[in-house]
Formats: C-alpha cells, sequence, structure tokens
C-alpha cells in the first residue's frame, strides 16, 4: 500500500508517518524542507520536496497513492486566509482526480460544520471539496490540541495561564500524537468505503481552570487561569505576527467557541475518546519546556 501524506514534519502527519513505517506501508513525504525529517525516517520513506501551493508538484508527488492524508499547514501570513486554505484543497482535488486517489484522510476540526468560526469553517469547506472528489473520504473532526500550550511557556512559568475562553466552560483537549495515531489506522485500512466525519476528543474535556489546577499540580505550584477579553483577541494574535486575515479567522474562532451554547456536533463516544491524559502530557511535554525556560540565565 502506498500512501502520501503532507505536513510530515508537524506533529500530527509525522506521528502518522512514523506509524505507517513502521507498520511496513510505502510512505511517500510531501514536505518543503526535508531536513525537517526525522533521520530514521529520511531514509525510510520517499521524499518528494516541494510546495503544496504549486498543484503540479502535488498532483506529481501523489502519482501511484492508494490513499492520502490532508491538512493544512499553519500560517500567519496568508494575506486571504480563507482563499490560501481553498487554493491548496483545489491543488488536492486536482491530485485526486489525476491520480484515481481512493481514500483520503482530512485533518479537520470540530465546529467544520458551523458557518462563522474563521479557519474552522473554512476545514468545512476544504471537507465538501475532498468529499466531491475523492469516493472515500473521513474527516478528522480533532478537538483543540494540547501542543497549543507551548505558546504559553513563558507565562505559566510565571503561575498564569491566560484563556480567550470561558474558564469554567468545558472543552475536548486531544494530543496530536493521538490525532496522528487515529489517521494512520484509518491510512492502513482499506477497507471502508463513503465519507465520514470522526470525531477525536482526547480523554475527557477540560475547563481551562482545570487545566490551570493539573499544571500547578505537575509544576508544585499554584497556576492561576485569566481570561482575555475578547475584543483584545485580534490585536493579541496581529502583535504576534499573523496578518490581518489569519488574526480574523482565529478570533472569529474562540469567539464562536466562547458561546455559552457551542457544543462540538460529534458525541463523545469510545471510539472518539483518545488516551494520553493533559496530566501526562503536561509531565511529559510541557512541564520539560517550562523547567528548561526557568534554568536559562538571564541578560
Amino acid at each position: 500500500m502506498k500512501i502520501a501524506l503532507v505536513g510530515a514534519t508537524g506533529n500530527v502527519a509525522g506521528r502518522a508517518l512514523e506509524t505507517l513505517v513502521h507498520a511496513g506501508a510505502q510512505a511517500v513525504a510531501l514536505v518543503r524542507h526535508p531536513e525537517k525529517l526525522p533521520e530514521s525516517l529520511r531514509s525510510r520513506v520517499q521524499v518528494e520536496q516541494g510546495a503544496l501551493e504549486d498543484g503540479a508538484f502535488v498532483a506529481r508527488a501523489t502519482r501511484g497513492a492508494d490513499a492520502l492524508l490532508w491538512l493544512t499547514p499553519t500560517t500567519f501570513g496568508a494575506q486571504d486566509f480563507r482563499a490560501y486554505t481553498l487554493d491548496l484543497a483545489r491543488n488536492a482535488v486536482r491530485a485526486i482526480q489525476e491520480n484515481t486517489l481512493q481514500r483520503v484522510v482530512f485533518v479537520s476540526s470540530h465546529g467544520a460544520d458551523r458557518p462563522g468560526l474563521g479557519h474552522v469553517s473554512f476545514a468545512g469547506e476544504v471537507e465538501k471539496l475532498l468529499e466531491a472528489a475523492a469516493p472515500h473520504t473521513v474527516s478528522l473532526r480533532s478537538a483543540g490540541f494540547m501542543e497549543n500550550l507551548f505558546a504559553s511557556v513563558e507565562t505559566v512559568k510565571d503561575g498564569r495561564l491566560f484563556t480567550l475562553l470561558p474558564p469554567d466552560k468545558k472543552y475536548p483537549l486531544v494530543a496530536t500524537r493521538d490525532v496522528g495515531d487515529v489517521a494512520a489506522r484509518w491510512l492502513l485500512d482499506s477497507t471502508w468505503t463513503g465519507h465520514h466525519h470522526r470525531g477525536v476528543h482526547g480523554p475527557e474535556d477540560l475547563s481551562a481552570n482545570e487545566l490551570a489546577d493539573i499544571l500547578g499540580r505537575v509544576l508544585g505550584r499554584p497556576v492561576r487561569c485569566q481570561q482575555v477579553p475578547s475584543e483584545a483577541i485580534r490585536d493579541a494574535f496581529l502583535k504576534r505576527g499573523m496578518s490581518p486575515s489569519v488574526a480574523e479567522a482565529y478570533a472569529q474562532m474562540f469567539r464562536g467557541f466562547g458561546q455559552q451554547d457551542y457544543r462540538p456536533t460529534e458525541p463523545r463516544t469510545g471510539e472518539t475518546t483518545t488516551p494520553t491524559t493533559f496530566e501526562s502530557f503536561a509531565r511529559e511535554s510541557l512541564a520539560p519546556r517550562i523547567r528548561a525556560t526557568s534554568s536559562r540565565p538571564g541578560p
């Protein structure tokens, strides 16, 4: 079985790639920077170097593949975030049609079926494009990634966890390695048919207050949760270097998720529940980064 993946130097697709290689699949990694692939994998996969913005490259690199893992790479600089997302998706559609690709696994998001959620709603449009092009698709409507908290290392080190969402409202949260494992299982299975929307919810829903309590327990010192006013969201993203289009898309997402009546459409079930707990993630991945930051000498 030949399986093509985009984003293989990232967390989700990188984990899926590792799983596929260990399972003996013939893997093709579409990457912009091959040097970012782990050396342990680089010699065991077919590496295709190019940009997803180049539709001819995507079609050429996926030739002969039985399945494709697709996702929209993270970008801060897109001048029109929706157009960027859909243009990349149309390149995937071209490859699917030219190469008669049978199965596509798309890393989507909970809320992709709703309007007005910024780039999450764009993911819903990508789902429809892929479903129209490929005979068999699954959209993994993932929870928020635990790894997003890596951006909060400095503030958590100082005992503060800022949140853009209501501090007491519970949301699903998942480790990217678990999303990669789910994607790999679908990619390795050549028996499923049709179009599916599958939740990937992590082990439990947690509020920001509960995240702060867990972090405090792991770090051995109090961590206080503080909500950022909604009107400051867009400006904060602009200060982080996002283009106005990307900043507004993220702000729309957080404003929508912050509504009291918002719930993911896909119900939590045994099948959508994944194993990595936030506490284990915090101990194994987040706390070491915080301690490394704390141990650095000052200026």
